[in-house]
């Protein structure tokens, strides 16, 4: 305890002086200064997460000062303009032509018949040719800003915005849920994070609010919230659809056909002549490609769709597999599901994997934020292509290192548990039977009886007894809390303990 506000100081010391680094001298995606300036946020992401592991409780005034650096990292990032090749100058059309009366899915920006809806920044964006690929959720916020205040100034603060959002709502989910309050640095702290939304302004950034956002209702027994943030987190990006799952019986049957009439009603407005608002995604599923190995080894064997599909799949066997198996409040329920079904994308983009990057807490999705960090190494294909002339393609020996160091924090962990089981064969024999090495990925930790084998009111829950993942609405006890007490029989209802 002594040595972490020391630690904290210093960490957070380095992580301002990298990012102001960053702000001050523009310096371009890729080039040596980038990958130095995120060096030292790695560093010092590293230094304040093998401390923090350890510390399950800390003065509040220094769990203020940790989101107050939070904040100081972003704000140099966020003070400099725009530059007209940014994704945002795209969010900024989009979001124009809709207040005109165009649909974004009908019309391109290299149209000479839509030139009055251009600025001399929108002119020159990278996508003019081509549609728009963004979802009706995302279409809908764009529209919202330009109402608010048409530029691209605007367009970051709102990203940014949702950003801190992220940070908060993760906050009150930690403690909610009886986890250590620190685990929020995980997010706000991290080096991906910090540069994909402050510097470069992603749209991923609404995503993962709204996911987190879904996480935290449904821990609330706010379930029709719950399915109204999941709904809009797939309106945004299509990615979080792998999580259905989770949702199973755990959201009441009317609030879960409100979260789809939302949804179609979403899609249903941007519907012209029949014709679904899916944009650039079909296009990009058949020949974008851009740091996806296993998807262009499946597509080599079969077809991009059945590639595209395969992915999906895997993802939603994941999601199945963790609703059998863990709680709704776990990291890994929510992470790996996404995070499987994103390493068979045809196209990973860093700023891709900011959908989970809010449930990196747990020791189980190590090799997660590993690869958070490892992703910003393809970078240097900017830096290639910008100002050598190379083709837009990951060199092999980067692509190597992002996805083997992530795979070799995997093992350790795997090990490390093997090891622990092996020294303690009692403990990790009791009610463990149908558990493998897979398991600590997903940090067991609720229960260890499937689901089905207990009493169905049991794990719905109610007012009174509330369950082993949510907690009640009125009731200020963790989730952990319960399960520490004995186990009690109240009529029908059995409340079932941690063994």
């Amino acid at each position: 305890m002594r040595r972490l506000p020391a630690l904290l100081a210093l960490t957070g010391a380095l992580f301002l002086a990298a990012t102001s680094v960053l702000a001050i001298t523009q310096a371009p995606l890729g080039s040596a200064l980038f990958f130095g300036c995120a060096a030292a946020m790695a560093v010092a992401y590293a230094g304040i997460l093998a401390r923090i592991w350890s510390e399950p409780r800390a003065p509040r005034r220094l769990v203020h000062a940790a989101l107050l650096l939070s904040l100081a990292f972003r704000v140099p990032l966020v003070a400099p303009r725009v530059n007209s090749d940014n994704d945002m100058v795209r969010y900024l059309w989009d979001g124009r032509v809709q207040t005109l009366g165009y649909s974004p899915y009908q019309v391109v920006p290299s149209d000479p018949a839509l030139s009055a809806t251009h600025t001399d920044e929108t002119r020159r964006m990278p996508s003019l040719h081509a549609r728009t690929p963004y979802p009706p959720g995302a279409q809908l916020f764009f529209r919202l800003v330009v109402s608010i205040h048409d530029s691209t100034r605007t367009m970051k603060l709102a990203l940014f915005a949702c950003d801190l959002a992220t940070i908060l709502v993760l906050w009150r989910w930690l403690l909610l849920t009886g986890q250590n309050e620190w685990l929020f640095l995980t997010y706000a702290w991290n080096p991906l994070v910090v540069l994909e939304i402050a510097h470069s302004g992603h749209l991923d950034a609404l995503g993962a609010l709204w996911i987190v956002a879904s996480a935290y209702w449904l821990a609330r027994r706010r379930t029709a919230l719950a399915s109204i943030a999941f709904v809009l987190a797939v309106a945004t990006k299509l990615l979080p659809i792998v999580l259905l799952p989770i949702f199973w019986r755990r959201v009441r049957a009317r609030d879960a056909a409100a979260g789809a009439t939302l949804l179609a009603i979403l899609y249903l407005a941007y519907t012209r002549q029949g014709v679904l608002p899916f944009g650039a995604v079909p296009n990009v599923v058949k020949h974008i490609r851009f740091n996806g190995p296993l998807f262009r080894y499946l597509a080599g064997l079969a077809t991009p769709q059945i590639a595209a599909l395969s992915a999906v799949g895997a993802g939603l066997l994941v999601a199945m597999w963790a609703r059998w198996r863990l709680g709704a409040d776990e990291a890994g329920s929510w992470a790996w599901p996404m995070a499987v079904a994103l390493a068979g994308a045809p196209v990973i983009y860093p700023w891709y994997l900011l959908y989970f990057t809010p449930f990196l807490f747990s020791v189980g999705t190590l090799p997660l934020t590993a690869w958070t960090v490892t992703a910003i190494s393809t970078y240097i294909v900017w830096e290639l292509a910008f100002f050598q002339g190379a083709r837009w393609v990951v060199p092999p020996a980067v692509m190597m290192l992002e996805f083997a160091i992530p795979l070799i924090v995997g093992a350790v962990v795997l090990w490390r548990t093997h090891l622990r089981r092996t020294a303690h064969p009692q403990t990790a024999q009791r009610g463990r039977t149908r558990q493998n090495l897979i398991g600590p990925l997903f940090r067991f930790r609720r229960h260890d009886r499937p689901q089905h084998e207990v009493g169905e009111d049991a794990w719905k829950g109610g007012r009174q007894y509330g369950s082993h993942y949510i907690e009640d609405a009125d009731s200020g006890r963790a989730p952990a809390e319960r399960l520490r007490e004995s186990a009690t029989d109240t009529g029908n209802q059995t409340i079932i303990p941690r063994p």
